[in-house]
């Protein structure tokens, strides 16, 4: 079976054409809980039997806006924007407005049997999202795992308004140890997809893999199933077009951290993905080191050097540094927006 792709420059054409039919819909947004500062919208997307409509449900921690900036947060398969709650309040009491995405079929959206988890599909969905808030400018995407492959073409997509992004723990160009063999997620795709009477049994097995030896917390099998599914979908090598159309615009900032010590995706893989950023500038966090100092070197790179790329491997951390070094990724970030107005004063 052939797996779905599209180019990057008809990515941007569909992003474009997207926002256009969008910026003529009314406003469709509604509280879906005041307390934790979530809200809901319908999402029209593209099935396999035509076109369906399905809830996002995302955070938004300041619906009135930022002068600031706004971070929007794109979590990895399984995940949800909690997979950002050590970061996301100390980016708030920065004054940054904070806009987490939660994909559908992970527990908060919305759910359908029609969602097919590709890369088209969490752009659009992701996409949708943004033109509803209508953010301009000053935006930064931050993306976890699976997530950092859509930050990615967010950012690419949406050049006009992002300053950056943020990836942390991304997936690489080559299939790492979490997706091998790809064919056996292939099959259970299949065979989920195709055999209602199977359905049941994969979602229990599933369920019990994810949580007692993969180390990925899921609450159903039917999360477990949509985690595959979007595994199954990765971008790997046909991410390098995005990531040189990002090299093409030098204003673009981006902080790249990948682990040492990760148990999804092996260091070498990530270490080649953070090489391919042109002109970077290359750190270590080792375990005797101390991270204030590494977090200043940050800082100093984009506020002081004017640095456009950095990368950093965290030779000890596992594959959720974003739990890890909140702090650091925080104030990263908070560098990054700064060292944008410097670029948009040149």
């Amino acid at each position: 079976m052939l797996r779905p792709f599209l180019s990057c420059s008809r990515l941007l054409q569909g992003c474009t054409e997207a926002a256009a039919q969008r910026a003529n819909m009314s406003t469709d947004i509604r509280v879906f809980d005041s307390a934790l500062k979530l809200f809901v919208t319908p999402v029209e997307l593209h099935g396999k039997c035509g076109k369906f409509t399905v809830d996002a449900v995302f955070q938004d921690t300041n619906s009135a806006g930022s002068s600031k900036g706004t971070v929007v947060s794109v979590h990895g398969s399984p995940g949800s924007h909690r997979d950002f709650k050590y970061i996301t309040p100390l980016l708030e009491n920065q004054g940054y407005r904070v806009v987490g995405i939660n994909y559908p079929g992970f527990a908060l959206s919305g759910d359908s049997d029609e969602l097919q988890h590709h890369n088209e599909e969490r752009t659009l969905f992701a996409q949708t999202v943004i033109d509803r808030l209508n953010l301009r400018e000053n935006v930064l995407f931050l993306g976890h795992s699976r997530g950092s492959e859509n930050a990615l073409r967010l950012t690419v997509a949406n050049q006009d308004k992002s300053i950056g992004m943020a990836l942390i723990a991304p997936t690489g160009f080559t299939q790492q140890r979490s997706i091998r063999p790809l064919w056996m997620l292939e099959r259970v795709r299949h065979c989920y997809e195709n055999y209602p009477v199977m359905r049941r049994p994969i979602e229990r097995f599933l369920y019990h893999l994810c949580n007692r030896f993969v180390g990925l917390r899921v609450r159903h099998g039917r999360t477990a199933v949509s985690a595959i599914k979007t595994a199954y979908f990765c971008d790997i090598e046909k991410q390098k077009p995005f990531v040189d159309k990002f090299n093409e615009n030098d204003k673009l900032l981006a902080l790249v951290c990948y682990s040492g010590n990760d148990h999804l995706i092996e260091t070498e893989i990530g270490a080649d993905f953070a090489a391919a950023f042109k002109e970077r500038i290359h750190l270590t966090l080792r375990k005797k080191d101390d991270e204030q100092a590494v977090t200043e070197e940050i800082v100093k790179a984009f506020k002081v050097d004017d640095k456009r790329r950095v990368t950093v491997e965290l030779t000890d951390d596992n594959h959720f540094s974003q739990a890890k070094r909140p702090k650091l990724i925080a104030a990263s970030i908070d560098a990054m927006f700064e060292a944008a107005k410097k670029l948009n004063m040149k």
